[in-house]
C-alpha cells in the first residue's frame, strides 16, 4: 500500500499539484506559530508498482515554477546513504527538498541522527528558521520512538560536535531553534542546558534566543527562575539589549516589585543604553497591573511632556486598569488626555471602555462611545459587539440585541460563534425557535461550526418553550454531527424535563449521562428538584430528594426553593427548621424569609431572620427590606421601625425603596409627622425621592399647603408622573376644588395614551361632582368632549344628549358607562357597601 502512495504522489508532482511556497527567512521566533496541517492523504489505489520512478528536472530553484526531480524511491528501499544522497544532489533546489522531505514524513521514513543532520543543515543554509522549528518540534513531541531512531540529546551533541570541528558557524542557528522550542514548550531545563552547552563550548551566547527564553519563563508564571537565569547568563557573558531591560522590568512587575523595576532604568544608563517605546510602555503596563494606575498616567504624562515618544498600548494599559477598578470617568480621562495630546485611540483602547460601560449595565454610554469610534473610522470588532448585546440581553432588552445584531450583520462586520450565540440565546429566550434556527443555519452558510454550547442554548430554548421533543431533537443532532454532549448540555435538558412535570423521561436521562461516561453533580440533583416543583410535580421531587443517598446542603436548599416554588411556604420552613442546625445556603434561606413576607407570616420570618443574623452569613440590606415592607404592610410600625433603625445601626444604607415603604406604612396609619421627619432624613442623607416617593406622600398629605409643596417639588425635580402618580394628584386638585388643573391633568393624560388612568381618574372627578362641588359647566363639557374625542374617537362615540333644567344641565354617555356599569357597580358594593344603588345610578347622569 506504501508503495501505491508513493506512485500517487509521484503523478500529482508531475501535474504540479504538490508545490510549496517559498519560505521566507523568519528573523525572530518571537510567537511560535500553529503546527502546519499534514499533507493529505491518497486514497487512490494501483497495481503497478515500480522500483524506481525518473522525473525531469524542468526547472532550477530560482525559477516561480516548482522544480520537478527524481527522487522517490519506494519507502522499504530508502536508507540512510540513499536520503543523504538525494538530499546533496538537490541541495540547490529548496522547494524541491520540501518536497522530499514532506514525503519522506508522509510515508513514515524512521530517521537516524546523520539523515537529520543532513536536513538540519540545508534549512540552516536556506535561513529557513521556522522549518526547523517544526523539524525539531516533531522530535520533541516523538515518544515511542516509531519515527525517530534518535533522541534530541543525540541531534544536539551531533550539531555542537560539527560546530566545534568542522567549524560550522552556521549551524548555530539550529542551537538558537532548538533553546526556542524547549521553552515554548515549557521544557526550561532543557532549554538551559542547551544554552549552557554553547557557552561550555566556547561559543556567544544569542542575545535574541536569551531574551525569548526570559519571555517564556516569564508567560510561564516561572519568575523565580527568570530572576535567577538572569543573573547567570549575564556571568556566562549575555549582553543584555533595550528588549533585555524590558523583558527584566516585565519580570520584576510581575513580581510586584516595582521599585526594582524602576532601577532598571539606573542600570540601562550605566551600561549606555537608551530606554524606548519598549521599555516604557512595558514599565507602565506593570505599574497597572500592579493597580499602580493614577501613578503609570502621572509617568506617561511626564514621558509626553520631556518629548519621550510613547505609544497607544502606554494608553491603553493605563485606560484598562481603570475599566478593572471600575474607575470609568477616570478611563475616560485618559482617553480625552490622549486625544488632545493628538494620539489617535485604537480599538484596544475603545474596547476597554465600552466592555466597562456594558459590566456596569449602561448601554446608552457603551452605545455612544461606540458611535463615537465608528466614526472615528476605527471599525468595530465581534468582542466589542458581543460585550454591547451581552448587557442588551442582561438589561432584559431582548429584542433589541437581536436588532442590534442584525444591524452588525448587514454593515459587514465579521462576527465569531460567541456573536451568534448571543443572538441565538436572545432569540430563544423571546420563545422565536424558528428564527434561532434559521440563524444556525446562517452561522454555518458562513463557515461557522456550530459546538456544544450552540446546541445547548437551543435547547434550553426548546425548554423554556415547554416542547421537550424538540429539545431532544437538537440533541439527538448534536450527536449526529459527531458532538459530545457534556454536563451543562445535560442539565439544561434535565432541569428541561422536570420543569415539564415529565419525572419518567427525566430519570432515563440521567441513566443516559452515565452511558456518556458523565456523572450527575449536585446542579444536575438541584436542577431537578427544583424543576419538579415547578412543574407541579413536588411529591416525585420529593421522591427523587428522599432517594439521594449523600445529600449536602445544596440538595436540602433545592428542596427548599421547590416549596417555595411550589408556594409551600410551610413545608420550606419545616425543612429548614428541621435542618437549621446546619448552615443552609443563605441565597435558600433569602429566598424563604421573602415567601414567607409575601404571604404575611410574621412570626415565622422573624425566627429566620434571627438565625440567620446569628450564623456566619451575618445581615444583609434584602433581609431589612423584606421585613420593613412586611410589617408596614400590616401596619405594624413599630416592628419596622425597629428593623430601619437596626439596619442604619448595621452599616447598611436604606435605599428609596426602603424610605418608601416606611413612608408608605407610616401614612396609611396617620402617622404624617413621623413621616414628614423621615422624609426629611432621606434627602438629609443624599437619597433622591423618585415619583413612587412622592406619590405615597400627596396620597397620604393631609394639609392642602403640604399637598402643594408636594406638587411643587415634583415640578421642580422635572419627575414625570406615572399612572397611580397622575390619579392621586386629580384626587388632590379635585378634593381642593381645583378643577381647572385637574382638567389640564386629565388632558395631560389623554395626551400619553393611557387608557386605564382615563377610566380611574374620570372616576374620581365624578365622585366629586356627585358629591355636589360647585364646577364651571363649560370646564365639564370641554372634558368629556375631550375625554370622548381623543381617546374613543370623534366619529365612535354619541354623547347622548344635553337636557338643561333651568340652571342644571344632565349630560348622558351612553356607550361608556354601559361597558363598564357592571365593573363600576362591583367596585362600590365592595369598598363602599353602605352607599344605595340610586347613587350608583346617579354616576350614569351627571346633575349639576
Amino acid at each position: 500500500m506504501k508503495f501505491v502512495k508513493v506512485i500517487i504522489m509521484l503523478v500529482f508532482l508531475k501535474a504540479g499539484n504538490l508545490g510549496l511556497a517559498a519560505s521566507t527567512p523568519a528573523a525572530s521566533l518571537s510567537t511560535p506559530p500553529a503546527p502546519a496541517p499534514a499533507p493529505p492523504h491518497s486514497t487512490a489505489t494501483s497495481t503497478t508498482l515500480p522500483t524506481t520512478t525518473t522525473i525531469k528536472d524542468r526547472a532550477d530553484s530560482s525559477s516561480d515554477e516548482i522544480p520537478i526531480h527524481s527522487f522517490c524511491h519506494p519507502v522499504e528501499k530508502l536508507d540512510r546513504f540513499t536520503v543523504t544522497e538525494k538530499l546533496h544532489k538537490l541541495r540547490r533546489k529548496p522547494r524541491v527538498v520540501l518536497s522530499f522531505i514532506s514525503q519522506l514524513k508522509e510515508y513514515e521514513f524512521k530517521h537516524d541522527v546523520v539523515t537529520y543532520m543532513a536536513i538540519v543543515r540545508l534549512l540552516c543554509d536556506y535561513g529557513m528558521d521556522m522549518k526547523l522549528y517544526y523539524l525539531f518540534m516533531d522530535v520533541i513531541d516523538e515518544t515511542n520512538g516509531e519515527v525517530f531512531d534518535f533522541e534530541m540529546s543525540d541531534l544536539f551533541g551531533a550539531l555542537l560536535e560539527e560546530i566545534k570541528v568542522y567549524g560550522a558557524k552556521n549551524l548555530i542557528k539550529a542551537v538558537d531553534v532548538l533553546v526556542k522550542v524547549y521553552a515554548s514548550v515549557g521544557r526550561f531545563d532543557e532549554a538551559i542546558d542547551t544554552l549552557y552547552e554553547i557557552k561550555r563550548g566556547e561559543l556567544v551566547l544569542s542575545t535574541r534566543t536569551c531574551n525569548y527564553l526570559m519571555n517564556q519563563l516569564i508567560n510561564w508564571d516561572k519568575l523565580d527562575m527568570f530572576e535567577s537565569i538572569y543573573k547567570q547568563l549575564k556571568k556566562k557573558g549575555l549582553i543584555p539589549d533595550v528588549y533585555t531591560y524590558g523583558i527584566l522590568i516585565k519580570g520584576l512587575c510581575r513580581k510586584g516589585c516595582l521599585e526594582d523595576a524602576f532601577d532598571v532604568f539606573r542600570q540601562m544608563s550605566e551600561a549606555g543604553t537608551e530606554p524606548n517605546i519598549f521599555t516604557f510602555g512595558t514599565f507602565i503596563d506593570g505599574l497597572c497591573s500592579n493597580g499602580k494606575a493614577d501613578y503609570g498616567f502621572k509617568f506617561l504624562k511626564s514621558l509626553r511632556d520631556s518629548n519621550v515618544p510613547v505609544n497607544v498600548y502606554a494608553y491603553a494599559s493605563i485606560i484598562r486598569r481603570f475599566v478593572k477598578e471600575l474607575k470609568l470617568e477616570e478611563a475616560e480621562s485618559v482617553l480625552l488626555d490622549m486625544k488632545n495630546a493628538r494620539f489617535a485611540p485604537d480599538v484596544a483602547c475603545y474596547c476597554a471602555l465600552i466592555q466597562g460601560y456594558c459590566e456596569k449595565r449602561d448601554i446608552l454610554k457603551a452605545l455612544a462611545l461606540h458611535e463615537e469610534m465608528e466614526s472615528s473610522g476605527i471599525k468595530t470588532d465581534c468582542v466589542i459587539v458581543s460585550a454591547i448585546m451581552q448587557c442588551l440581553c442582561r438589561l432584559g432588552m431582548l429584542a433589541e440585541a437581536v436588532y442590534k445584531f442584525m444591524d452588525y450583520i448587514e454593515s459587514g462586520v465579521f462576527l465569531d460563534e460567541v456573536v451568534f450565540n448571543i443572538a441565538i440565546d436572545a432569540l430563544c429566550k423571546l420563545g422565536k425557535m424558528d428564527e434561532a434556527m434559521l440563524l444556525l443555519k446562517e452561522m454555518k452558510s458562513k463557515k461557522l461550526i456550530p459546538d456544544v454550547m450552540h446546541y445547548t442554548t437551543l435547547i434550553n430554548g426548546y425548554c423554556l418553550k415547554e416542547e421537550p421533543w424538540n429539545a431532544f431533537k437538537i440533541f439527538e443532532e448534536m450527536k449526529g454531527n459527531g458532538l459530545k454532549p457534556d454536563v451543562i448540555t445535560f442539565n439544561v435538558l434535565a432541569g428541561g424535563l422536570s420543569r415539564c412535570g415529565l419525572f419518567e423521561e427525566t430519570l432515563r436521562l440521567l441513566d443516559n449521562m452515565w452511558a456518556h461516561g458523565l456523572e450527575p453533580t449536585i446542579l444536575t440533583h438541584s436542577l431537578v428538584i427544583e424543576g419538579l416543583c415547578k412543574g407541579a410535580k413536588v411529591n416525585e421531587a420529593e421522591l427523587f430528594f428522599n432517594g439521594l443517598e449523600h445529600k449536602n446542603l445544596d440538595h436540602y436548599a433545592a428542596m427548599m426553593n421547590g416549596y417555595c416554588e411550589a408556594n409551600d411556604t410551610t413545608k420550606a420552613f419545616e425543612l429548614w427548621f428541621s435542618k437549621h442546625g446546619l448552615v443552609m445556603k443563605r441565597a435558600s434561606c433569602l429566598k424563604l424569609l421573602s415567601c414567607l413576607c409575601a404571604e404575611g407570616e410574621t412570626k415565622k420570618a422573624f425566627a429566620l431572620f434571627k438565625e440567620l443574623e446569628a450564623s456566619n452569613y451575618g445581615s444583609c440590606k434584602m433581609m431589612y427590606s423584606e421585613l420593613i415592607s412586611l410589617y408596614s404592610r400590616v401596619g405594624n410600625m413599630r416592628m419596622a421601625r425597629w428593623f430601619f433603625d437596626e439596619m442604619i445601626q448595621k452599616g447598611l444604607t436604606p435605599d428609596a425603596v426602603t424610605y418608601t415603604m416606611m413612608l408608605n406604612g407610616y401614612c396609611r396609619e396617620n402617622c404624617l409627622k413621623e413621616a414628614s421627619y423621615l422624609f426629611n432624613d432621606m434627602k438629609d442623607r443624599g437619597i433622591k425621592p423618585d415619583i413612587i416617593t412622592y406619590t405615597v406622600l400627596l396620597h397620604g398629605g393631609g394639609k392642602r399647603a403640604d399637598v402643594m409643596r408636594i406638587l411643587n417639588e415634583i415640578e421642580e425635580l422635572g419627575l414625570t408622573p406615572d399612572v397611580i402618580c397622575y390619579t392621586v394628584m386629580i384626587d388632590k386638585h379635585c378634593k381642593s376644588e381645583n378643577l381647572q388643573d385637574a382638567v389640564n391633568l386629565f388632558d395631560e393624560m389623554i395626551d400619553r395614551g393611557w387608557p386605564c388612568i382615563v377610566e380611574v381618574t374620570e372616576n374620581v372627578l365624578r365622585k366629586q361632582l356627585v358629591k355636589g362641588s360647585s364646577v364651571d359647566r363649560d370646564l365639564i363639557i370641554s372634558l368629556l368632549k375631550a375625554r370622548s374625542r381623543r381617546w374613543i374617537g370623534e366619529d365612535e362615540v354619541d354623547l347622548g344628549c344635553q337636557i338643561e333644567f333651568g340652571d342644571r344641565v344632565v349630560i348622558r354617555t351612553c356607550d361608556w358607562f354601559d361597558q363598564s356599569e357592571k365593573l363600576r357597580k362591583s367596585d362600590c358594593e365592595t369598598r363602599e357597601g353602605k352607599r344605595s344603588m340610586q347613587e350608583i345610578d346617579a354616576e350614569k347622569n351627571f346633575v349639576f
